[in-house]
């Protein structure tokens, strides 16, 4: 969840201090002020990262884990990797994640907060196993808010559906998630985000459902777009990828408009401002049953099913494909 109000945080996870009272417990990180960081009652260890040109300053609470800390760092690591790839490059120079012991045996929430630096709070159980981090997507989800402009508390949708949909592709595109597991969580999801009865658009209708599944439809829909009106030559991807050449990410604010119109100069198709004129101010689209026609894709008895004659089923595999083959 992508929050900007700092004070936010300080309710909801009263463990955490600005830095001006946290200085000694991550000095390595040499964080920026009022960067919220452990409180110096919480003890643990930092390490950083490097991702290229980029650093990530890690904490790892000091609770009795499962896990080692070689194995929570291992994971922070593989999960900025993915996001690496997906984007050509750590978005963001510098970041920050903090790790704090939780009950349970999976990694049980996270919270990017973009206004005081990128910083990535994740409560992981203090009995998950290796199993658990590896199906996680949770700190992924967290990692590609830092690739994108925090904006306006309308455009939220955006945000958090970015978030959803690039997440299961990204982990698709590095071989760590399933084709079958992406169009599972797509079709169960994606009807979510539908505009029910007394719905506005967007902008306008902030319910879970459309905020989060919404988002997720209009990227996907984006997507398909984009490499259909660019014959296969251009992705979503590509946009975003060029929002963030042009300096944008979590710590700088944007105009919807002015990203949307870099991504699409990017790609040469004005796929993304034509969806969001579409989207955001009206219910639109009422149905997505034709989209899994096209797609060539349906679950039957819970199993995935395919139909590679399909119109767009050449976009959709090309979607999932692992970036090794």
């Amino acid at each position: 969840m992508n929050t900007r109000m700092i004070i936010c945080l300080l309710i909801t996870l009263p463990w955490m201090v600005p830095v001006c009272s946290a200085v000694d417990v991550v000095s390595s990180a040499s964080p920026p002020p009022q960067a919220p960081l452990p409180a110096p009652d919480s003890e643990g260890t930092t390490s950083t990262i490097t991702m290229g040109a980029a650093k990530i300053y890690l904490f790892i609470e000091g609770r009795p884990f499962a896990l080692s800390q070689q194995e929570l760092r291992d994971w922070v690591q593989r999960s900025a990797e993915i996001v690496l790839q997906y984007y050509g490059g750590f978005p963001i120079t510098e970041s920050w994640v903090a790790i704090r012991g939780a009950r349970g045996s999976r990694v049980m929430r996270g919270q990017a907060i973009g206004s005081v630096g990128a910083v990535i709070n994740v409560d992981v159980g203090l009995a998950a196993t290796p199993e658990a981090l590896a199906d996680d997507w949770i700190l992924v989800h967290e990692l590609i808010h830092v690739a994108f402009p925090s904006m306006a508390r309308r455009h939220h949708w955006l945000e958090e559906g970015l978030s959803v949909y690039v997440e299961s592709i990204a982990r698709a595109n590095a071989g760590v998630l399933s084709e079958d597991a992406v169009w599972t969580g797509f079709l169960d999801g994606m009807p979510l985000g539908l505009p029910r009865a007394g719905d506005k658009g967007l902008d306008y209708t902030p319910t879970w459902g459309r905020t989060y599944w919404g988002g997720a439809l209009f990227c996907l829909l984006a997507d398909i777009g984009i490499r259909e009106q660019s014959h296969g030559q251009k992705t979503l991807r590509d946009a975003l990828r060029a929002i963030v050449a042009a300096g944008y990410n979590m710590t700088r604010p944007g105009d919807v408009r002015t990203v949307l119109a870099i991504g699409d100069q990017a790609t040469g198709v004005t796929v993304l401002l034509d969806l969001y004129e579409e989207m955001h101010n009206q219910p639109s689209p009422a149905t997505i049953d034709s989209l899994w026609s096209d797609l060539g894709v349906a679950k039957l008895d819970g199993k995935i099913i395919y139909d590679d004659r399909a119109p767009q089923a050449t976009i959709r595999r090309a979607l999932t494909r692992p970036a090794s083959q």
